[in-house]
Formats: C-alpha cells, structure tokens, sequence
C-alpha cells in the first residue's frame, strides 16, 4: 500500500473512531497499534482499548485516557498497568466495580484499598480477607457504603462501632450484623431511622431480633420511615392503633399487615384508602359496604 492511501487510510479512521465507537475494531492491526489513532478512539470510548495493539494496552498514557471514559476499560489493559495505583484509582473513580480487575497485589494493598473504599466503599468487596479483617478498612469501607458490611470479616460484623457506623449509611446494612447486634436496642433503632422500603427493598425491621420487633419505639421508628415495615413487627404491635395509623400514615399499603380489628377501624382504612382507593380489599366487610369510605377510595382510583 502507497503512503498516500496509508495517510488517506488513517485520517478516515482518526475521524471515524471520535464519531463511532465501534470503528476501530475494524481497523487494521497497523492501524490498531497507532498511538494517536488508538487515543482517539478510547476517548471516545474507553472499552475501545479491547480493539488496541497489545503494546498500546501497556501504554500508561492510553490506558489512564481509557479508564478515565469508562473505568471497565482496566479489563483490557496490560497486568502492569492494573497494578498501577495511579490507573486503577482512575478507573475506581469512573466505574467502582473495576477494581474487580486490579492486580491481587493491589486488593491486598492496605494504603491503595483506604484510598478505594473512601471513593466507592462497595469496592471493598475486591480487599483481601486480610484487609476484610482490617477495622480502620471495614470502617472507611461502611462509613462511604454500609452495605460493605457484608464483606467484612465475623469479627467486624459483630464490632459495635463499625456496626452502627454501616446503619447510619445503610439501615438495611443490619442483615449483615451479627445476631449480638442484631438484638442491640441502639444498634436497630440507628438501623430503622435509616432504612426506607420499596418494591425491590427490604426494610431493616426485617433482621432485628424477635424482642425488638416487639419493641414499640423501634416498631414505630421503623413504621414512620417505611410504613410497610409493619410486616415484621409483632402480632401485638400489628394490633396496635398508634403504632397502625402512623404506618398506614406513611404508606396505606402497611394496611394489609395490621390485625384484623384494625382492618376495621374507619380512621384506619380512611388513612389507607385516602392514599390509594384498591387498598380498600384490605378493609373488613363492614367498611367495604360503608359509604363514606368507599367514597374516599373511588376518589382516589
């Protein structure tokens, strides 16, 4: 090939990749292992680096303009380079999972991985068991994401400080405490303030001890936060009004938890139905005939 088509060649491509991410897969390998050619392209789109010369993943300057697009690019790079601090703090920084792809030398190093965990506190996942087991790591760890928790050592779950630390991120962090933890009064109620509900969430009422979940300032605690979090208080608390309105309050689907005497209690079901008028088929026979309240509920439909 003439020089005249290489250049035409390679100024098609530099035009190409900053327009298409996909173009350099397509290119050729002389092309692939041309240094301005290949940062074009990997700005563009980090992940481009899959397509680079091997050389090219080696290049520090190329794979930091990767990883700094799309921190997944560290798949791709060369085993020196994802044992580089400088490029895999990057990519933690762009993409927290990547760390996931840095050297076992740098996950079980204990100034890198401080460092990670206060960026991305999920990263802990990657530490070594020995950092798993480091209080100052699982404490930076839970205090930037709670459910690191999870990760940390048996030790670590059942430490009371580090504990709380991960419920006031995380409430829902309480499923990974140790059961000692799980029965501490202060621990689930800093866990219950924290922890919402939804559709794909769990509440942190759910992992207490049985005697907390009898407990009624934790069981309204919890109720004010996430009203559905009456699902896992006691039968006694289910049945009582205080702690029942102020969950159907917060969230009238809590209604289908409450005792069957509060299913028929017309402030109650008014306080659901009000929110949302199908919560109605919670409500006893009696209330589903009474006017006014079927009224509230069609109102809302």
């Amino acid at each position: 090939m003439c020089s005249a088509t290489r250049d035409s060649d390679r100024e098609k491509l530099l035009a190409a990749v900053q327009q298409n991410e996909h173009a350099l897969q397509c290119a050729s390998a002389e092309l692939k292992a041309d240094r301005e050619v290949v940062l074009a392209a990997v700005q563009q789109n980090g992940r481009a680096l899959e397509y680079a010369s091997a050389e090219l993943k080696a290049n520090r300057e190329v794979v930091l303009a990767a990883v700094q697009q799309d921190g997944r690019a560290l798949y791709y790079a060369s085993a020196e380079l994802q044992a580089d601090r400088e490029v895999v703090l990057a990519a933690v920084q762009q993409y927290g999972h990547a760390l996931c792809y840095a050297s076992a030398e740098l996950r079980a190093d204990r100034d890198f991985m401080l460092a990670a965990v206060q960026q991305y506190g999920h990263a802990f996942r990657f530490a070594s068991a020995e950092l798993q087991a480091d209080r100052e790591v699982v404490l930076a760890a839970v205090q930037q994401d709670g459910y690191a928790l999870r990760h940390a050592s048996a030790e670590l779950q059942a430490d009371r400080e580090v504990v709380l630390a991960a419920m006031q991120q995380n409430g829902r962090a309480l499923q990974y405490a140790s059961a000692e933890l799980r029965a501490d009064r202060k621990v689930v109620l800093a866990a219950v303030q924290q922890s919402g509900g939804g559709f794909w969430w769990r509440c942190a009422l759910e992992y207490a001890s049985a005697e907390l979940k009898a407990d009624r300032e934790v069981v309204l605690a919890a109720v004010q936060q996430y009203g559905c979090a009456l699902e896992y208080a006691s039968a006694e608390l289910k049945a009582d009004r205080k702690v029942v309105l102020a969950a159907v309050q917060q969230n009238g689907r809590a209604l289908e938890y409450a005792s069957a005497e509060l299913k028929a209690d017309r402030e109650v079901v008014l306080a659901a139905v009000q929110q949302d008028g199908g919560l109605l088929s919670y409500a006893c026979a009696e209330l589903r005939a009474n006017r006014e309240v079927v009224l509230a509920a069609v109102q809302q439909d």
